[in-house]
């Protein structure tokens, strides 16, 4: 059975790894076009979502790199802490790689959050060894499986025809969404504006630090054009709690999104260092 690496290995290094690993563990189909009869089973605000995300007619998305601006901070009166991010993410089997750059008391840190069918985990580390941060196990995995959904949802949203996913609809602009993932299930609420667009999206599935709050949502804004599809380029990461005001502890700014990248052309951890 497949293993996730050591602790102590150092999260650019583990990065590299598991990027190769996934990138030949699902190799690239034969691409086939997303079409109109793909949408027929979606309630009509997803369907409507997708022909003006422009899926129809491009090719149904198998992995995707995404590069974006983050500012994210560790709690509500905390400073912000500018954060380049670098993903790669694959979609038969969800694999996430989230690798992050920052810097705390002056000294350089990464981070790399890592979902696969083997689990979830998140290593934080300072100067490359020290340990800030770790998180591991079921109740971490179900919550990332959330952020695999949200993923799908906003950066790649042709996936979402996918039969993984079931819908329940709410009313003419709010959904709720489900997705399987093996034995994991996790819901999400998604809502559209007038037009169309995705505008939030919120879930009481995410919880799992002792940080986490009640619900779990992430506003967007700023749709544009990214050659491949027309997304959000700007959101908000927001905890809400039931006794307390909602912690806003990221911003993201989307720079690049890529799909169906061949395995020569995936990004290594040093990607990141151009941003930092």
């Amino acid at each position: 059975m497949r293993q996730l690496l050591p602790d102590l290995t150092r999260v650019t290094t583990r990065f590299d790894r598991e990027v190769e690993y996934e990138s030949s563990a699902q190799p690239l189909p034969r691409v086939v076009p997303v079409t109109e009869a793909d949408l027929a089973h979606l309630p009509a605000p997803v369907a409507r979502y997708l022909r003006r995300a422009g899926v129809v007619g491009r090719p149904r998305v198998h992995n995707f790199v995404v590069e974006m601006d983050a500012e994210l901070n560790r709690g509500p009166d905390q400073p912000w802490m500018h954060t380049p991010v670098l993903q790669v993410s694959f979609v038969e089997h969800p694999s996430r790689l989230f690798l992050l750059r920052t810097r705390m008391h002056g000294l350089p840190v990464s981070g790399l959050h890592q979902y696969s069918d083997v689990g979830a985990s998140m290593h934080i580390r300072m100067l490359g060894v020290l340990h800030v941060a770790d998180a591991a196990g079921e109740a971490f995995t179900h919550a990332e499986t959330v952020t695999v959904l949200n993923d799908f949802c906003v950066m790649a949203p042709a996936v979402l025809i996918d039969s993984r996913f079931t819908w329940q609809p709410l009313d003419d602009s709010r959904v709720v969404v489900t997705f399987h993932n093996g034995g994991r299930i996790v819901r999400a609420q998604l809502a559209f504006d007038a037009h169309g667009d995705l505008m939030d999206f919120s879930s009481d599935d995410r919880h799992a630090l002792a940080t986490d709050g009640d619900t779990w949502s992430t506003p967007l804004r700023a749709y544009r054009e990214f050659g491949v599809a027309r997304l959000a380029s700007e959101g908000d990461a927001i905890w809400h709690y039931r006794d307390k005001p909602a912690w806003t502890y990221g911003r993201f700014h989307l720079r690049s999104v890529r799909y169906n990248v061949p395995p020569n052309e995936l990004p290594h951890a040093e990607q990141l260092d151009a941003h930092e």
